[in-house]
């Protein structure tokens, strides 16, 4: 009994071991603000009754984008919704990620009304010379365990990106448990209707930032995530001929694949993708999660493969019907698809999500 009490004394004395911090990345399609950005294409959404938007929408181009122009109208009850469901997806039995890293919203103004609803005090976003305003986040709570930096933004330069600007790349470093260096990359890279050419670009961007942290720091925590754009079929690869080149990032997807004391049934239960493509009837994986091998060398902060999900829960989920008559597709469905915004509705059910799962994964220390 005298050794039983011993052995609890000098357990309750050790330091608390095995603390975690969750990381979500979401891309949630179309976080806009109510109010018109000068010098920004962001008018669809914006109110139909605003000065200057049925002009606007006049002037584009494309049919497809001219009619949505028009027929959305993004209002404050719309924009509320859409906070709601953003926060439905996020807050997880009644908790939040330690770090949120959002992609494809507006600016400052509509993250300080998600962040004042969804209960985050602190939150930093990107000033990128994208034309329609498009922007990244990444929203925290400051304590004793995850503790703000720095901040910085990588413009993507090149000829193509002269008249078709793009989004930066955000970097913002953490200190973790107090010791930890945690720097994480937010990305959301030229989409599949540019060339090949401007995610290399993005890729390459984020690649010499990393090795220059790498070179001053090896032990350097690094994750770069986000909606990365990229299928397989994209020749050269940027991932293939870049982010994997010397091992400097390794996907988290694929580790998690690769596990073998993960169940086949665990990785089976996981939607086979981020993003359903309805015109193919394909899955895609353009939401990753990257991690350098310092976060597996059982050195302090430690990536914690099996915790990694595509977060997809039922409610956010829909059955996707073919309906292009004359194609050989026609009549067929996929059930579990992305449920996606409806941004003209103001009905919580109706509204959606995003035509995005956001990914979640724990690191340890």
């Amino acid at each position: 009994m005298k050794s039983l009490l011993i052995s609890l004394v000098i357990f309750a004395s050790l330091p608390c071991l095995g603390k975690t911090i969750e990381i979500m990345s979401y891309n949630v399609e179309n976080l806009f603000d109510i109010a018109h950005d000068e010098g920004k294409n962001d008018w669809t959404f914006l109110p139909k009754k605003l000065k200057g938007k049925k002009e606007a929408c006049d002037k584009v181009k494309s049919s497809y984008r001219k009619k949505e122009c028009h027929e959305t109208d993004w209002d404050k009850d719309n924009l509320e919704v859409k906070i709601e469901n953003i926060t439905k997806m996020v807050r997880r039995d009644d908790k939040l990620p330690n770090i949120l890293a959002l992609s494809e919203i507006e600016n400052e103004n509509v993250i300080a009304q998600l962040a004042k609803y969804i209960g985050y005090k602190k939150y930093t976003v990107s000033d990128s010379p994208d034309k329609r305003g498009i922007d990244l986040a990444i929203l925290w709570n400051e304590t004793d365990e995850v503790k703000f930096v720095s901040k910085k933004e990588h413009v993507l330069k090149g000829e193509y990106f002269k008249e078709r600007p793009s989004r930066n790349i955000l970097e913002v470093e953490f200190l973790i448990g107090k010791k930890e260096k945690l720097t994480i990359f937010v990305n959301h890279w030229p989409s599949l209707g540019n060339p090949t050419e401007t995610r290399l670009i993005a890729a390459n961007t984020l690649a010499k930032r990393t090795k220059e942290i790498l070179k001053k720091d090896k032990s350097h925590n690094i994750m770069a995530v986000g909606d990365f754009n990229t299928i397989d079929e994209n020749y050269p690869h940027p991932f293939k001929s870049v982010l994997y080149k010397d091992e400097l990032y390794t996907d988290l997807h694929t580790s998690f694949k690769d596990d073998k004391s993960i169940s086949w049934n665990v990785k089976n239960q996981m939607a086979p993708g981020t993003y359903f493509y309805g015109r193919g009837m394909t899955w895609n994986l353009l939401d990753r999660m990257f991690y350098t091998k310092n976060l597996l060398d059982k050195k302090g902060l430690e990536i914690d493969i099996p915790s990694y999900q595509i977060y997809s829960p039922s409610f956010a989920t829909k059955t996707y019907e073919y309906r292009s008559k004359g194609k050989y597709l026609y009549g067929s469905s996929i059930k579990g698809a992305p449920f996606r915004a409806e941004h003209n509705s103001t009905s919580n059910k109706r509204a959606g999500y995003s035509d995005h799962f956001p990914l979640i994964v724990n690191l340890k220390y």
